[in-house]
């Protein structure tokens, strides 16, 4: 049986650990809402890149993009994960995703962005690289900008024909689900088949180079669709760790109830057996002076 004293710092070893558990899940109850305001207002830059990509395409007799086939090569697939733990199974989920879809093949490169499911995804694969997790809106952009890069210099080496996105999308701010996106090549018939509203009654124009400015819409598509996987994963990720702090405040609760209830009955026993002993010691105190 434990004595008091250890109950007492078993008591407060578990007080501290589930004050650690209320800031872990309100920094990322913070983090939920400064990534998911992010994605949306990269959602909304994606529509003005759509509605600039229908404009310049739009205005084309003949668009030639419609009839090109894919060409045959290599498919580089991007997969989002954490760098921390303590995020429930969110690293499991989207590793589990992964292998279900991707062969491990010399067809197949992958990228890995997060250390938790590098180290599960190396025996099994041939990861090109490993790219940090971003924990600021500015992190994602310098992420995202070195991704990018690293897309460029790989496409230069190897015949890459379609690349792959693989990251969990939040749905609603209680849960989310694996998902895959395609990043290239772009398919600009659906730009084209989209129904545009505009706010004025004349249809936007352009005058600079179309080729240029197809190229400059292109890149920043790139920029803000792998910006918005990001800020999906991040959201993802910290209602998983929302959900795991969850799980722990409860089982802490229940430790602590119990730990309590042990203190409190040993205290009680303690104090009871101290009044016997004092009330015993009266007793053979008055029946000595009794006997004399």
């Amino acid at each position: 049986m434990q004595t008091l004293q250890n109950l007492r710092r078993s008591i407060d070893s578990a007080e501290s650990l589930k004050s650690i558990v209320k800031t872990m899940k309100a920094h990322a109850s913070m983090n939920i809402n400064q990534f998911q305001n992010a994605a949306e207002a990269s959602g909304n830059y994606r529509k003005i890149l759509d509605m600039g990509i229908y404009i310049v395409l739009s205005q084309e007799e003949e668009r030639p993009v419609e009839n090109i086939k894919p060409k045959e090569g290599s498919t580089l697939h991007i997969v989002f994960g954490s760098d921390h733990g303590l995020a429930g199974r969110f690293n499991e989920n989207i590793i589990d995703y992964t292998k279900s879809i991707v062969e491990s093949n010399s067809t197949n490169i992958i990228i890995v962005v997060g250390q938790q499911i590098f180290k599960r995804l190396e025996p099994e694969y041939d990861i090109y690289s490993l790219l940090p997790v971003p924990q600021t809106n500015d992190g994602i952009t310098s992420i995202v900008q070195k991704l990018l890069i690293e897309i460029e210099e790989l496409r230069n080496k190897e015949n890459i024909s379609n690349i792959m996105l693989h990251y969990c999308k939040p749905e609603a701010h209680t849960s989310y689900t694996e998902q895959s996106s395609v990043l290239f090549p772009v398919d600009f018939r659906k730009f084209v088949s989209k129904e545009m509203e505009w706010e004025s009654r004349s249809l936007p124009t352009y005058e600079m180079d179309r080729d240029l400015l197809i190229s400059d819409i292109i890149r920043q598509y790139f920029f803000v669709t792998l910006f918005r996987s990001f800020c999906y994963s991040l959201v993802s990720e910290n209602i998983s760790r929302i959900e795991s702090m969850t799980s722990a405040e409860k089982n802490i609760d229940e430790k602590l109830e119990q730990l309590n209830f042990s203190y409190s009955t040993q205290r009680q026993n303690g104090i009871t057996e101290e009044l016997n002993d004092v009330v015993s010691g009266y007793k053979a105190i008055k029946r000595s002076q009794e006997s004399s």
